[in-house]
Formats: C-alpha cells, sequence, structure tokens
C-alpha cells in the first residue's frame, strides 16, 4: 500500500502539520508505503525527509496563495480567475499522483480539497479525507464540503459527534457509511522530559500562579473571554503579582489582536497578561505552567490539551468539538462553559487555591492520555482505514 499525504500548509510544523507528520510516521510503521507533498521550504517537507519519509514539494499557484477567506471574495471576474487557477491546480496534482503511483492520496481539511480533490479523482486514486477542525458547512464551503464527501473513500474524523456538528444530520446520514473516528495520536516520546520536569513540580506549581493559553490570535480561539475572567481579579483580592497569563500564538486575526490589547489596558491587565507571539517551544512553557485553559469557540481535537493532559498540566477546556470526548469533568479536567467569564475565573481561583487536588487530577489525565492518545493504536487503526480504501472497491 502506497499513499500520498498533501498538506498545503506552508511554514512551520504547527499544530496540523505536526500531526500529519506523526500520521506519515506511524504509518510508515505498519507497512504502508508513505510520501508527503506540501510546499516549498515547509518544515514538513524537511522533517519528513529526516525521517526517510520521501517527499516532494507541490506549490500552489500564486493566485492561491491567499489567505482569510480573501479566495472567496471579489468580483465575477475574480471568481473566475480563482476557479481556472484551482483546475490549473488540481491538473498539476493529477500528474503528481500519476509520477508516484499511489494507490490513495490523504487530503485534510476543505481547503486540501479545493488544491487536489478534483486532482484525486481525475486520477482514478482513493481519498482519505481527513476532515480534523472544520468550519461548519455553509455557502461555498457545503459545496466542498459535498464534493469532498462524494469523492472520498473514508472520512476521518478527530471526534465521534464531528459529522453532525459540522455537516448537520441529513447531510451526515447520506455519508455515514465512509465514517471513522479516530482521537489521534500523540507523540509521547518528545514530551518525556517535559513530563519528568511535571512530576518533579508536583503540587508546589510555581509562584506566581501562571495560567497557559495556546492558540492563534483570533476570534475562534477566543482569549478575551480569559481577559474578561481576569477582571475580578482585584474583587476577588489576588494580587497582580499572585498570578500571570501567558497567551502563545502568532496573529491570524489582526483586528481581533487589536481588540484584546484594547481590552487588556482598559482593564488595567497589562502587567498581568504576557502575549508572546508565536513560539516554537510550546512544550517548555507548558513544562512551566500550573494550568492550561482553551476557552475556544470551536475545536477539533486540540493537540496542545493532548499534550498537556499527557504531561499532567491541568486543563480547562470548553464544551466545544471534540474536547469534551477527552476531557472528563472533574475527573481529567475541567468543562466550562463559553458565555460565563465567573465560572472560569472561579475554576482558575479554585486551582489556585487547592494546588493538591487539581494536581490529582492531572495525574489522573495523565494516566488516561497515555492509553487514550497512544500513537501506536492511533496509527495502528488508522492504517486498517487507509488499507481498506486502498483496496478495489475502495477507488473509483
Amino acid at each position: 500500500m502506497k499513499i500520498l499525504i498533501y498538506m498545503d500548509t506552508p511554514g512551520a510544523l504547527t499544530g496540523a502539520p505536526r500531526r500529519a507528520l506523526s500520521l506519515a510516521k506511524t504509518l510508515s510503521a505498519h507497512d504502508v508505503e508513505v510520501w508527503v507533498a506540501s510546499e516549498h521550504g515547509s518544515e514538513l517537507l524537511r522533517e519528513a525527509g529526516k525521517w526517510g519519509i520521501g517527499a516532494v514539494e507541490q506549490d500552489r499557484l500564486e493566485t492561491l496563495t491567499r489567505g482569510h477567506g480573501a479566495l472567496l471574495g471579489g468580483g465575477p471576474v475574480f471568481k473566475i480567475r480563482i476557479g481556472l487557477s484551482l483546475l490549473r491546480q488540481n491538473l498539476r496534482f493529477w500528474r503528481l499522483v500519476r509520477r508516484l503511483d499511489v494507490d490513495g492520496v490523504w487530503i485534510r481539511g476543505s481547503r486540501g480539497i479545493a488544491l487536489a480533490g478534483v486532482g484525486t479523482v481525475l486520477s482514478r486514486k482513493s481519498l482519505v479525507w481527513d476532515v480534523d477542525y472544520e468550519p461548519r458547512s455553509e455557502g461555498v464551503v457545503r459545496l466542498l464540503h459535498r464534493f469532498a464527501l462524494w469523492a472520498s473513500s473514508v472520512v476521518v474524523f478527530q471526534y465521534r459527534g464531528a459529522p453532525d456538528g459540522i455537516f448537520g444530520r441529513e447531510l451526515s446520514a447520506t455519508y455515514v457509511r465512509k465514517f471513522n473516528a479516530i482521537i489521534p495520536g500523540v507523540e509521547f516520546a518528545r514530551l518525556e522530559e517535559v513530563r519528568r520536569r511535571r512530576k518533579e513540580i508536583g503540587a508546589g506549581g510555581s509562584e506566581p500562579f501562571t495560567v497557559l493559553q495556546v492558540g492563534m490570535i483570533c476570534e475562534r480561539k477566543n482569549q478575551l473571554l480569559i481577559v474578561d475572567a481576569m477582571r475580578r481579579l482585584g474583587n476577588a483580592g489576588i494580587s497582580e503579582g499572585a498570578i500571570r497569563v501567558r497567551v502563545a500564538g502568532a496573529i491570524f486575526d489582526e483586528e481581533y489582536a487589536s481588540r484584546l490589547r484594547q481590552s487588556l489596558e482598559e482593564a488595567g491587565l497589562t502587567a498581568v497578561f504576557e502575549i508572546l507571539g508565536w513560539r516554537e517551544d510550546v512544550a517548555e512553557l507548558m513544562a512551566d505552567a500550573d494550568l492550561l485553559v482553551m476557552p475556544s469557540k470551536d475545536e477539533g481535537v486540540p493537540n496542545t490539551v493532548q499534550e498537556a493532559m499527557y504531561i499532567g498540566l491541568p486543563v480547562v477546556v470548553s464544551p466545544v468539538g471534540g474536547m469534551p470526548e477527552i476531557v472528563q469533568e472533574g475527573d481529567t479536567g475541567w468543562i466550562e462553559p463559553l458565555d460565563d467569564p465567573e465560572a472560569w475565573f472561579g475554576r482558575i481561583r479554585w486551582c489556585m487555591d487547592h494546588r493538591e487536588e487539581t494536581q490529582a487530577v492531572a495525574g489522573q489525565a495523565a494516566e488516561y492520555a497515555k492509553g487514550a492518545f497512544s500513537l501506536e493504536a492511533w496509527g495502528e487503526e488508522y492504517a486498517q482505514v487507509v488499507r481498506a480504501a486502498g483496496r478495489p472497491g475502495g477507488k473509483r
């Protein structure tokens, strides 16, 4: 079995590209020959080459490098131009698939489908669509979703509730026979040193109490909720020096980042919050933190939450996406409502005041993660799905 993993995302090895690399490595360990295609200069290609995985460049046409929804805007002439560029891009991908002579193609998300889905169908190879995080089906995105569901041999989700939440019950019911829910695995070996440091810290924690939030600065990641929660510090009698909030992530939405900075100034919290920007040392930041908060408005199964649980960093998450399927309230973490900053502040303060109990919950999360997020189990299950897609009945 030979499969091509395609991810257009250029640049650093963030959550999704790192997960794609982990998948490539673990599939290779399960007797699946893997090639990885991505943009020139991407960290994903460099790392794949280091692991002896076939790596090939597949750049986007310049017209298709726009982000933030820009490809969906513009007038009729612009839309025609984008359509023709997508057709050319898919024909280039078709030639790549034919040249590599793979049995199947793995594509992530609706953007990947737009760039390579038609090319895969034209090549008459099996398509494994890894949905990962995906916005709800609306407008042009819904058309892409319908095409992807039709074209795919199998569709892989990170959690059981994803199909209905993304596509709606009616569309999900049409293609349910193709669906597979597989919780992603985590590279434990990369985190062993951090896990050891967390055990040494134990319930004592750090001073000041350090709250960490990881994610791109944007509406979906919802950093403003933690700002609203922290407005209650003064009334609760907690001094600014007793707590700090560290926010790690690149700016995805400049307007949202501006609102975040303005809110911090208005609340007088600039000394409490550290806006760190893009960081490559997230594991080290987690090692030195006392609590991870993930108040996202929409999610899949965040890699950061899985890694935090494995190393024994307590987590507080919102009740969206796959997070309630991996965090058991009060046992392996806490789930707080999206519209209640008071509840988030209350949970953060409780963790500050009850460090031994908090660390006990984190210890249970670490044991749970060790079994539930195993890279080997993920790879074995995924390999079965890929092989099923590659059988004669799985090809178009």
